[in-house]
């Protein structure tokens, strides 16, 4: 769940909670890098206590689409509107490809 305070990660096993965290991040960055790099580093620890991942769904505020794209999301606030389009709009899709490879994502608005 991506909020404008933290990000909060939560790993599943069996119906058993097997990790939960939140993790402050600066939403006002202006890099999606930045957002990149905590958005993952966050679930790389949630990964960590698992075999493997079958699936990650999300959630975080803003307008979601069906496919699972940002947008529009004010979690990025400061991302100036072309590189929002570039690097933000499909930013989702690519953490969950890289994260676990092709698996079922879902991301949710909040």
């Amino acid at each position: 769940d991506l909020g404008k305070s933290d990000i909060k990660t939560v790993a599943v096993k069996d119906n058993e909670v097997l990790y939960s965290k939140e993790t402050e991040w600066d939403v006002t960055a202006e890099d999606p890098d930045y957002h990149y790099n905590a958005i993952m580093d966050a679930m790389k620890l949630a990964k960590e206590c698992l075999p493997k991942i079958d699936a990650i769904g999300g959630s975080a505020t803003g307008t979601i689409s069906a496919d699972n794209e940002a947008t529009w999301c004010d979690i990025f606030p400061n991302v100036k509107p072309d590189v929002y389009k570039a690097k933000v709009v499909d930013i989702f899709k690519r953490i969950a490809k890289d994260l676990a490879g092709d698996v079922p994502l879902k991301v949710i608005n909040d």
